[in-house]
């Protein structure tokens, strides 16, 4: 079963014609791992991965763990079977932010530049740079500058988002921006693609929705709670944050939300969430406890279970038969086995790509 399922890498595959040909870029670096720490003695930790100065995004995608080490310019990839890092690839420029990965490129948003950058997935050399083209609104008087900062891959292509209110549709076969959509509101805190529905988490505004096939924004969803993370197997959003009802505790909340209808399913309290990532049928969430973290999963129509005692958490991802996870800082990756979670087998693994 494991080996017919492979990542919707961040939510999205792209297909489409060989990307052009290469352009002159920073020479990719591949190295050794180092030696890896002993596995701490937490409930379900079996590995401990130094991946270096991270702090950037967390994925699992085409076959592997790929982690923003956004302070050493560099996107790393961790081989899940010997749960060692694999290749170091430069990324270039001052202030990396987003990461997706598609069949064969990562995606690299560079918001000092105002560019999205491919790299080729095994090599690490640049396979294209697309410039974003100034806003169609000024963000600040006399300010139109796109300032990329997340993105995701479906559908036929990349949706590159800015926290001042806009995504862009970036064409994966001709690397052309071909259109720009206007949030309803700034400030977005994630964003997913879920078929040909493109779902931005916009904090405490809710959801906004796009239709990929028409590039118009269908209109946004409320909820009660932030939408501060954003994830999606494909047949389920899931969304975390706080809760906008105050003095409630847990103070935080998950929905479940059907991805093709768009109605609300379930909402579970839980504490704040410091890190949401999705597998078939579930969704797996970190959090803060007295003892450093806590690690929960829950699954369309029940509440959550899980463990604590872990070490303070911060970015999921799920994929290869594991949940993966930050610590604060980003520093080192723990990868979980979940045989004493009683959540689905499935939940840690992710469905096939569809067609785009």
């Amino acid at each position: 079963m494991v080996g017919a399922l492979a990542l919707l890498a961040v939510v999205g595959r792209v297909t489409g014609p060989e990307p052009p040909p290469p352009r002159a870029g920073p020479a990719p670096a591949t190295t050794r791992a180092p030696a890896q720490r002993p596995a701490p003695p937490q409930p379900g930790v079996t590995a401990r991965i130094e991946v270096g100065h991270g702090g950037g995004p967390l994925l699992f995608g085409a076959g592997g763990l790929w982690v923003g080490a956004w302070r050493d310019r560099e996107v790393v990839r961790v081989d899940p079977r010997s749960n060692r890092v694999a290749a170091r690839f430069p990324v270039g420029g001052r202030d990396p932010v987003g990461l997706a990965v598609d069949a064969s490129t990562i995606w690299v948003t560079h918001p000092d530049t105002d560019e999205v950058v491919r790299l080729d997935l095994w090599t690490g050399r640049v396979v294209a740079g697309i410039r974003l083209a100034p806003l169609p609104f000024e963000a600040a008087p006399g300010d139109r500058r796109f300032q990329p900062s997340l993105v995701a891959v479906g559908a036929g292509a990349g949706w590159v988002a800015t926290r001042r209110g806009a995504v862009a549709r970036v064409d994966a076969a001709s690397n052309r921006v071909v259109a720009v959509i206007r949030l309803p509101h700034p400030g977005l805190a994630g964003i997913v693609v879920a078929g040909r529905i493109v779902w931005v988490a916009l904090g405490g505004h809710g959801l906004a929705r796009i239709d990929a096939a028409s590039n118009r924004l269908l209109g946004t969803v409320r909820l009660r709670l932030r939408a501060d993370r954003i994830a999606t197997d494909g047949a389920t959003i899931w969304v975390g944050g706080r809760s906008l009802d105050r003095g409630l505790e847990p103070a935080g909340a998950v929905a479940g939300i059907d991805a093709a209808t768009g109605q609300l399913r379930q909402v579970v309290p839980i504490g704040p969430p410091t890190g949401l990532a999705a597998g078939v049928g579930g969704v797996w969430i970190s959090e803060r406890d007295a003892a450093g973290g806590a690690l929960e999963c829950i699954g369309p129509g029940w509440a959550s279970v899980g463990v604590s005692g872990l070490p303070a958490l911060g970015e999921l991802a799920v994929g290869g038969g594991a949940v993966w996870a930050a610590d604060r800082d980003g520093s080192s990756v723990y990868r979980v086995d979940p045989g004493q979670f009683p959540c689905s087998a499935a939940s840690v693994l992710t469905r096939p790509a569809g067609p785009p």
